[in-house]
């Protein structure tokens, strides 16, 4: 957190173009904290607990989407404004960082008997040490422990999930502009509806998956509800079917991300979630690479495509979802039923 701190600072002081992409690069490497939460949450709440609590937690980090883009929005239009907001992020971060130092726990007991951990000491003093001593030959080591015959549909559909969404949201505000003349500052207030929406699904996906009694099929039925979304974003001509469709793009997208991790976590057991959320943020990385220039060109075109092409990557992500059912158990297929 610190160095993404300087990060953001480094980006606000920025006067050339090569001193913003070394900033990003340095975000790239370690602008990581939700993911490594996510595997914190894995390992210290029960299977049964984690959709609720991944929920929970999801709807907290969308809070910030409310805020963010609003404040952000006013912030923009004033004088320095950029300034003022990439040296606000990194404070926050600074703040976050002083955060989990004083309240993470020192260390974590195991709370399942099947745990097998390298190391029981989760304090910030020991990950800032396993940091430092990183091992490239080990981590490339525990890439080829995965049984890639067994779970390479999970990685795929998180790819074509992930590249629909950033290729539609990568250039939202030009988009937006060109279609619906819209100020920054409403582009804000959209990015703080589609955060409450996905603060009040975040909530609420803890007790959709026990109304569903199905997490794969939920998956799968979020998966083909993103595409008629995205399709009808593309199709939208008013700026209030606009709203109406984003919010929905939304809940789907929040459901799906906490349901997604969930089976994922579920599937990889064996492989260890660090692992698997590490490498599910690599071929996420890869999307938002590629996403945003795939976009720029299509919107050259029409500025409609990208929502277009983002339906058709979700069609193919629920074409192997429905053809390879993400099931509970490690390194077996679910029974269509």
């Amino acid at each position: 957190m610190f160095f993404t701190a300087f990060g953001y600072s480094l980006i606000g002081f920025a006067s050339s173009i090569a001193v913003i992409v070394a900033a990003r690069v340095i975000l790239g490497i370690f602008k990581h904290s939700l993911n490594i939460s996510k595997s914190f949450i894995a390992d210290a709440v029960p299977p049964s607990e984690q959709s609720s609590v991944l929920g929970t937690y999801n709807s907290f980090s969308s809070i910030g989407f409310i805020v963010g883009p609003t404040l952000g929005g006013h912030i923009a239009e004033l004088p320095g404004g950029f300034f003022l907001m990439a040296n606000l992020a990194g404070i926050i971060f600074l703040l976050n960082a002083l955060i989990v130092w004083i309240l993470l726990p020192t260390s974590q007991r195991p709370t399942r008997a099947t745990l097998q951990r390298l190391d029981s000491v989760l304090s910030p003093r020991k990950l800032i040490s396993d940091e430092i001593n990183f091992n490239p030959k080990r981590f490339f080591q525990s890439m080829r422990k995965i049984k890639w015959n067994q779970l390479w549909d999970m990685f795929a559909i998180r790819f074509l999930l992930g590249f629909s969404i950033i290729v539609f949201r990568s250039n939202l505000n030009i988009m937006l502009q060109s279609r619906f003349n819209i100020s920054p500052r409403h582009n804000g207030y959209l990015t703080s509806y589609s955060g409450i929406v996905s603060t009040a699904a975040g909530f609420l996906v803890g007790s959709l998956t026990k109304l569903y009694k199905n997490e794969p099929r939920l998956f799968f039925s979020m998966s083909v509800f993103q595409v008629v979304i995205l399709f009808m974003l593309g199709l939208s001509q008013s700026f209030i079917a606009f709203i109406i469709f984003f919010g929905a793009l939304s809940l789907a997208t929040s459901v799906m991300r906490v349901v997604g991790t969930r089976l994922m976590l579920l599937r990889g057991a064996q492989e260890g979630s660090g692992v698997l959320l590490g490498l599910s943020q690599s071929f996420m990385s890869i999307a938002r690479m590629i996403s945003p220039f795939i976009s720029g060109i299509l919107m050259e075109i029409n500025v409609s495509i990208p929502a277009f092409l983002g339906a058709a990557a979700t069609v193919l992500a629920s074409i192997l979802i429905f053809l390879y059912p993400q099931d509970k158990r490690p390194g077996l297929k679910m029974k269509k039923s």
